[in-house]
């Protein structure tokens, strides 16, 4: 990680069981609640990655839609 990656704050309400399970084997900090979903932060690399981990190797049929907290 370089001096700048940007850490900013994100959200899905996709494959949520998936996006939990893979951020717990990584150490991501990260909440749940109904209304918006799992939230935590980490550099755009990473979730880019992320979705892409997703996919190939946890089985998601379709990449998730993981937005950035304004």
């Amino acid at each position: 990680m370089s001096e700048t990656d940007e850490i900013k704050e994100w959200q899905t309400q996709s494959s949520k069981l998936k996006v939990a399970f893979v951020l717990v084997m990584d150490g991501v900090s990260f909440h749940y609640d109904e209304e918006n979903g799992i939230m935590f932060t980490a550099p755009d690399f990473y979730v880019e990655n992320l979705k892409d981990r997703l996919v190939y190797a946890y089985g998601c049929s379709v990449r998730p839609i993981i937005n950035e907290v304004k």
